[in-house]
């Protein structure tokens, strides 16, 4: 949500993820050319309880002016992990960086189109795009904490975690789980392969396969995302889902994959979307009908021929 409380911030169940970035910390318009989306960004913050702190002493060196930072949000019983630097000043860019053990995340603002050489975990050269959401999952990837993606009436979903594992294999060992879809591997090569699609296709891309879990209870009850398929020299977008055996026919699979096209769309700007389903799998068939996909073919992937469906968004 722009301008707003964000969307299901509050509406999970208590002890479940919310926002985690308690302050931002402005180090931008320090020669009296802040943006006028400035402001807006700053009532947004204010709106989902995030405070601003101001970077004083624009003249002084970098450790400087980061310990002042850092008496600030000590004095608003803040922790630096909790915290996002939002900069222009190339020097304090780098200093925080480099104070790892703080784990303060930092965006850096190229004013005027201007290329940083600085490392950071973001480079923006606007506002108008961000919000309090935009900076709460740059803070998330700093420290490692999985984004909550959406939430539906009965469901919320968010990216895995190594922590999400122990679960996960109780949900695969649910009947006909692994009927039409491939087992999980041995815990230490499913350790090694969760970490490693955290670091690259969530890093990279912002998307990926997510869980799903009961808004109310918290348990994880499915899996539910987008994934890239190779289709010869084209690369598709393709809906992936799974639900637990006690929740099927239930309406839970139509219900979250509805939200993820939504999210697609409004959030992803895709424009499109496949299926790839075994034909054997008459659920999976149906929940692509109730959700409006049209068949589009076949494709032939390692000797099993897949029904290929497409929808646009």
């Amino acid at each position: 949500m722009r301008n707003g409380r964000v969307a299901g911030s509050g509406a999970y169940r208590e002890g479940t993820p919310r926002l985690t970035l308690k302050a931002v910390v402005f180090d931008i318009g320090r020669t009296g050319q802040e943006e006028p989306e400035a402001e807006t960004l700053k009532a947004d913050l204010a709106a989902n309880g995030i405070i601003n702190v101001m970077a004083a002493e624009p003249d002084a060196p970098p450790r400087a002016r980061y310990a002042s930072v850092k008496e600030a949000l000590d004095a608003a019983g803040i922790e630096r992990g909790a915290a996002l630097l939002l900069t222009e000043d190339e020097r304090l860019a780098d200093y925080v960086m480099r104070e790892k053990e703080d784990g303060m995340a930092v965006v850096f603002y190229e004013r005027g189109g201007r290329r940083t050489k600085e490392r950071t975990d973001l480079a923006v050269q606007g506002l108008a795009e961000t919000d309090a959401l935009f900076f709460d999952r740059v803070q998330k990837r700093r420290q490692g904490i999985p984004w909550d993606i959406l939430c539906t009436e009965r469901m919320y979903v968010r990216e895995i975690a190594l922590a999400d594992l122990d679960e996960l294999y109780g949900l695969y060992e649910g009947k006909g789980i692994t009927d039409y879809t491939e087992p999980l591997f041995e815990r230490a090569e499913e350790e090694a392969y969760t970490r490693s699609y955290i670091d690259c296709m969530y890093r990279f891309y912002g998307y990926g396969m997510w869980i799903v879990r009961d808004r109310f209870t918290g348990e994880l009850i499915g899996r539910v995302g987008i994934e890239h398929r190779e289709m010869g020299d084209a690369v598709c977008m393709e809906l992936g889902y799974i639900i637990a055996s006690d929740r099927q026919n239930k309406g839970y699979a139509t219900e979250v994959c509805r939200a993820v096209l939504d999210y697609a769309k409004e959030e992803l700007e895709m424009r499109e979307m496949h299926c790839f389903i075994d034909p054997r799998n008459h659920a999976s068939i149906r929940v692509a009908q109730k959700l409006g996909f049209a068949r589009a073919g076949v494709w032939e992937e390692q000797g099993s021929v897949l029904l290929h469906y497409q929808k646009d968004l």
